[in-house]
């Protein structure tokens, strides 16, 4: 499995409008691809730092995401959208163990889904 970390700033004042873009864009983009095993985004106020952690069944779906169509469109539709600061960051971490706990997890995130933004 590899994970791929995606990090950026964004605008103060539009934090709103990328909660939103990843909800009704990002979202829905990574469930059509091939490969995509989950997402967590993050997000650190003070900073207006944002992360958004992707994992993937191997490398090959990951190399594969520049070629889709539909991923293609949303990165366009963020860079044009004027949210971010600044060009964003991209790392790949090949996962080597572990232990996830997946009803905690699902748990958790429901809980996030919420509490107020």
């Amino acid at each position: 499995m590899i994970l791929r970390v995606w990090r950026a700033k964004i605008i103060p004042e539009r934090v709103a409008e990328y909660r939103r873009f990843n909800r009704e864009q990002c979202l829905p983009m990574l469930r059509k691809q091939p490969g995509f095993l989950g997402v967590l985004f993050s997000w650190q106020a003070e900073s207006c730092a944002t992360m958004s952690i992707t994992i993937w069944e191997d490398i090959g779906a990951v190399r594969a995401l520049p070629s889709s169509p539909s991923y293609a469109e949303v990165t366009r539709e963020l860079a044009e959208g004027g949210l971010l600061v600044n060009e964003a960051s991209v790392e790949l971490l090949a996962i080597e163990g572990g232990e996830l706990r997946p009803e905690a997890l699902l748990e958790t995130l429901a809980q996030t889904k919420r509490a107020p933004s």
